[in-house]
């Protein structure tokens, strides 16, 4: 979620993926460089496939069994990111919020699949569905001025949430929080009495 809030405060899609191997340690972390004009080695930017996952699983070497590795990414992974994950032998994904529009881990079915024994979990908690769905809402919603809901993708399906991005003060919120620089658990605080969050 810090890599996915990172991506958005430079005004990439919010989203971050980190891998670990069988004994918890991160071996691949990576965020979305879409828009981005940066020189990350080994990884992509300023491209439409500089996804968070690909550039995450990029950092897994050719050789090697990755079975045991786990893919944690906050938002479902796209066609081209399940497809980095079929490649490189990870085990297990787990995902934070389910993407109506664009996501593949739950309707992708093919032979590779079933023969590496992939296995798919999510959505994950409240809170990192919820503030994934938002600051995903949020990008799409504010990019392009004047379009405001027209331009999300699953503003049919999630309108509970486009409201709530709707809202001038939770647009002014995650503003300011850009603005300062806040870390995402400022930002969490600040968005709890929005999203309906208990207060911890």
């Amino acid at each position: 979620m810090t890599l996915a809030w990172e991506a958005y405060q430079a005004g990439s899609l919010p989203v971050g993926a980190v891998v670990v191997n069988g004994s918890g340690e991160p071996v691949g972390q990576a965020r979305s460089t879409r828009h981005e004009d940066i020189q990350v080695p080994g990884q992509l930017a300023n491209t439409r496939i500089a996804h968070a996952e690909v550039n995450a699983l990029a950092q897994l070497p050719c050789r090697g069994s990755f079975q045991q590795h786990v893919l944690y990414t906050n938002v479902e992974p796209c066609c081209l990111c399940m497809g980095a994950a079929l490649q490189t032998g990870v085990g297990v994904l787990h995902y934070g919020w389910r993407d109506h529009y664009g996501g593949a881990a739950t309707v992708v079915h093919n032979p590779q699949l079933s023969r590496r024994s992939f296995e798919v979990l999510g959505p994950a908690d409240d809170v990192v569905e919820l503030v994934t769905g938002l600051l995903m809402t949020c990008h799409y919603f504010y990019r392009r001025p004047g379009r405001g809901a027209v331009s999300v993708p699953w503003r049919e399906e999630t309108p509970e949430v486009v409201a709530v991005a709707g809202r001038p003060s939770v647009a002014a919120t995650i503003s300011q929080a850009v603005e300062c620089d806040a870390d995402l658990d400022t930002l969490i605080d600040a968005l709890r009495s929005p999203l309906g969050l208990a207060v911890r």
